[in-house]
């Protein structure tokens, strides 16, 4: 688990100066009564912000947004908090605000946070707008990127002695909009997240094994998923980013699954019977994908019958997510691959170890490619790439994975807009 970080400590610091001083009214919660407190709160909520594409990686993307004092008193102090995905950077750092770089754990990826003290005066009824937009830097691994912003008035989040971002650093300040915001808009969201997609590429790739044995004995093969990169891959909903089918090669019976992986029947469905069993569902473990990052999945076979050349493909077929397919993926040549037992003209032992029935291994270890990297662990929009129908051409299933939550967002212009209306807090899974 996480230790309390700075950047943490400060939001806790500052819910809880909310909870002592004024209530934050917001879209999510109705106003509450406290007693001894008489005087009115304060109420920020922020406009709609377009999202961002048509950015390559080295680029800086500004950043815009509005926020509005809807409630029927001042805010005397502003805390913002700004939580950016692992492909971007703060192209400008503030004297008034603490940066941090979180890493990646508890099944989420690695953040840039930081958080700023605005010590200004908001009124009832104005829009502010930074005094110049935010930059953030895209980086090598970018692609479907996010900014997310949370605000909280009249709390004293910075407490006596905490250092800022440098004194050489401008002072990030709010300014009233100009020319004023439309009567219309809207405005009532407490949580803000801009996507921010990147011109960039992912190469997802699926490796098999190649293994020897005659009858009743057990053989290991290895199947691999490997993001090769250059960018990183976030799913838009939780579900696993990489999902891809295991064929069971004709004469043998899976013995040992892998984790993630699970027997599967016509459409993708649980079978009658594991045993029964001729292909497998497997998925990556978190809904995101590191670059250089590969994942093994081995199998355990029993060879109930000799068959030469018995074959199982290995394809990727559709997720759970809006793109189904794998837009970012400009490489479909290595997006199918096989397991393959007793290959005619290779002797036992050759390409994969094998196990008495009473255990041990007899041979050599399996076999299987694929870049080697980090641990396998990547929101945004699809990129205009040319393999949205990569898959079918596989003749993969195309069913879906699992049921999961739909994607909540706005959907414009080839980009996404993420809008929450629950409390600040951060999310462990990205």
């Amino acid at each position: 688990m996480r230790s309390a970080s700075t950047a943490r400590s400060l939001r806790l610091a500052a819910g809880a100066a909310t909870v002592a001083g004024l209530v934050c009214v917001t879209a999510a919660a109705p106003a509450v009564a406290v007693t001894g407190q008489a005087e009115p709160g304060a109420e920020l909520v922020f406009g709609q912000s377009a999202p961002i594409g048509g950015v390559r990686p080295g680029d800086t993307a500004t950043v815009s947004f509005s926020v509005k004092n809807k409630g029927a008193g001042p805010a005397s102090r502003v805390a913002l908090f700004l939580d950016g995905s692992q492909g971007l950077s703060f192209s400008q750092k503030y004297s008034n605000c603490v940066y941090e770089e979180t890493p990646a754990q508890d099944e989420g990826p690695a953040q840039v946070n930081a958080v700023c003290d605005i010590e200004q005066t908001l009124e009832p009824g104005v829009v502010y707008v930074p005094e110049k937009p935010l930059g953030v830097t895209l980086l090598d691994r970018a692609l479907y990127e996010r900014l997310s912003l949370t605000i909280q008035p009249d709390a004293a989040t910075f407490p006596d002695g905490t250092q800022h971002g440098g004194g050489a650093d401008p002072v990030l300040r709010l300014v009233p909009q100009e020319p004023p915001a439309d009567p219309g808009a809207t405005y009532g969201y407490e949580r803000l997240d801009v996507g921010i997609t990147a011109r960039n590429t992912a190469d997802f790739a699926l490796s098999g094994a190649n293994v020897t044995g005659k009858a009743g004995d057990t053989v290991s093969a290895e199947v691999a998923f490997a993001n090769k990169g250059p960018a990183w891959v976030a799913n838009d909903v939780g579900s696993p980013i990489g999902v891809f089918d295991v064929g069971i090669p004709a004469g043998t019976t899976v013995t040992t699954a892998p984790e993630f992986c699970s027997p599967a029947g016509p459409g993708g469905g649980a079978p009658k019977k594991a045993a029964d069993a001729s292909v497998y569902r497997c998925t990556t473990p978190y809904n995101y994908a590191d670059e250089d990052s590969r994942r093994s999945y081995p199998f355990r076979l029993r060879i109930d019958k000799v068959v030469a050349n018995a074959t199982g493909k290995v394809a990727f077929v559709k997720g759970e997510h809006r793109w189904g397919t794998l837009p970012f993926d400009t490489n479909p040549a290595n997006n199918t691959a096989a397991v393959v037992v007793n290959a005619s003209g290779e002797g036992p032992g050759t390409g994969g170890g094998t196990e008495s029935p009473g255990g041990g291994t007899q041979g050599g270890g399996t076999q299987g490619s694929g870049t080697q990297g980090g641990s396998t662990q990547s929101p945004g929009t699809g990129h205009p790439g040319t393999q949205d129908d990569a898959l079918a051409d596989t003749g993969s299933d195309s069913a879906l994975l699992i049921g999961g939550t739909a994607a909540a967002g706005l959907l414009v212009a080839g980009g996404f807009l993420l809008v929450s209306q629950r409390r600040p807090g951060r999310s462990s899974a990205r």
